[in-house]
């Protein structure tokens, strides 16, 4: 508490060398205002002046006013500079998205998912033949020869005559056939938003169910081992219900793995193909991502992502992904299927989805706090304004009441997000106790029923409807538009009131 109220009391005279002497002058005076006061003699004097006119009682009346100003100023100022010290508090402790939580939760709850094709490679076997010759000559060289068996050359003769073979060594080599093994391929995901938490801050998260369907073909008219490679789509991760199927039969344990990816191989005659089947269930945080082989171009594909549980206005492409063939803002609802249909194309782009950003509802509360000072000041404008213009004496005491309440609304509201979760609740219950508590102290006091409630519905104006303004983000400068608009017509009309007032006046 003693580091908190000396690091308020530091901010509040700032740095800026004028606010510093204005600040030191005003509770110099105020000191001075107070101390005086408590004497007996000045507030008969006081009295006095006021009452006998002239000059005198202009001078008080004056020096009256300048102490009510200077006292809201001071008070003004040390409540400002309190709620920016407590907006600074609450976004250290709530809401913060570090690297270092940030890597807890990709251990615990999976990395993006970013899922590659099915990687098909063709090979053949061929013999590789190294044999060694010597003329017939006895000083001769030998020399050495190497090709492939299929198409071993004849000995040619040297001088006329064919020289010895000394020995012939065979070679059995794996070699590459180049070509275009997938002809379709339909690509199927589930996404489901599934947010994590970890301290105090919430993460993109999300369950995902893939279903992959290949068919894979052998277009050359030699006998090839197609070594098959699906990459998983995170190094680390869980996932679950993973199968492999090949033409409707389990073929995962025929599998290898390694570098986080499974490999297998299977013999294909010439023209023959073979139906692919993959799938797991797994989750990942932030974004989902389906690369298709580059500039690679297949007669039948199709990608399908079924989103459940993500608005749609709230959704987004990772960077160097394409669209797909619905448009977002006609799109309804949180549960859509997204499509991409990619015959005979040729992309270098990639398919996927970004979640929108994990909301951090305790963060909302230093995000409160932050523009809260806009409202306090709105606040006492509210409070004074009105009894200017009606003539009637500012009463300072109530003006400091509810400035304090309007802060505790802040801070009383952050704390309750300590036991109570979401932002639903500790807005509404401090809002409403603070509220009732301003309209029981104001409405039990004397004067005038048009000031108390103005007192009461400014604050619960100011305490229900301003935050909601401030939480909408996309529409607050609306909001705050529509405060200013309402101000003024109130205004407006007291004006007129007070004009009406006067000309009736005999």
């Amino acid at each position: 508490m003693y580091v908190t109220l000396m690091q308020t009391l530091r901010a509040f005279f700032g740095a800026d060398t004028l606010l510093r002497i204005s600040l030191i002058i005003a509770l110099a005076l105020i000191v001075v205002a107070l101390a005086a006061w408590v004497t007996s003699a000045f507030r008969a004097g006081l009295a006095r002046w006021q009452t006998a006119g002239g000059w005198r009682g202009t001078l008080a009346s004056t020096g009256t006013g300048l102490f009510k100003v200077l006292v809201l100023f001071v008070f003004a100022r040390l409540i400002i500079t309190a709620m920016h010290f407590q907006a600074t508090s609450f976004e250290q402790q709530y809401g913060r998205v570090t690297e270092k939580n940030r890597s807890a939760v990709l251990m615990k709850w999976g990395c993006p998912h970013e899922q590659y094709e099915l990687s098909v490679n063709h090979t053949r076997k061929r013999v590789w033949v190294t044999r060694q010759i010597k003329p017939v000559a006895e000083k001769s060289d030998i020399t050495t020869e190497s090709f492939w068996k299929d198409e071993t050359p004849p000995v040619q003769a040297i001088d006329g005559k064919l020289p010895l073979v000394i020995s012939t060594r065979e070679e059995v080599r794996d070699v590459e056939v180049p070509q275009k093994s997938i002809v379709s391929a339909d690509v199927s995901v589930q996404l489901r938003n599934n947010p994590r938490q970890l301290g105090n801050a919430n993460y993109a998260g999300y369950d995902d169910a893939w279903a992959l369907r290949y068919v894979v073909a052998n277009p050359s008219d030699l006998q090839t081992t197609a070594r098959l490679l699906f990459s998983l789509p995170a190094e680390a991760g869980l996932f679950d219900d993973f199968y492999l199927r090949m033409d409707g039969s389990n073929y995962l344990d025929r599998t290898k793995s390694a570098d986080n990816a499974i490999t297998w191989d299977i013999a294909m005659a010439p023209g023959a193909q073979s139906v692919v089947e993959i799938g797991y269930r797994s989750r990942g945080l932030e974004h989902l991502r389906y690369i298709p082989k580059r500039m690679s171009q297949t007669g039948h594909y199709r990608v399908s992502i079924q989103v459940d549980g993500i608005p749609a206005e709230k959704l987004d492409y990772p960077i160097g992904s394409m669209p797909p063939a619905e448009k977002l803002g006609e799109l309804r609802g949180n549960s859509y299927l997204l499509t991409w249909k990619l015959d005979n194309a040729l992309t270098s782009y990639d398919i996927g989805v970004k979640l929108p950003l994990a909301e951090q509802p305790r963060y909302y509360y230093a995000r409160l706090m932050g523009e809260a000072p806009i409202a306090l000041v709105l606040l006492l404008i509210v409070l004074v304004l009105p009894r200017l213009i009606l003539g009637v004496p500012v009463n300072v005491g109530v003006a400091l009441v509810l400035g304090s309440a309007y802060f505790l609304l802040y801070t009383f509201m952050g704390h309750l997000a300590d036991v109570m979760t979401g932002f639903v609740w500790p807005f509404a219950i401090s809002a409403y106790l603070l509220t009732m508590i301003v309209a029981w102290f104001r409405l039990k006091a004397a004067g005038s029923l048009l000031e108390r409630l103005q007192d009461v519905i400014g604050f619960a104006a100011f305490a229900a409807l301003y935050p909601l303004a401030v939480i909408d983000q996309d529409r607050t400068a609306l909001w705050m538009q529509g405060f200013y608009l309402v101000m003024l017509l109130y205004v407006c009309a007291l004006i007129l009131r007070s004009w009406m007032s006067r000309a009736a006046r005999p």
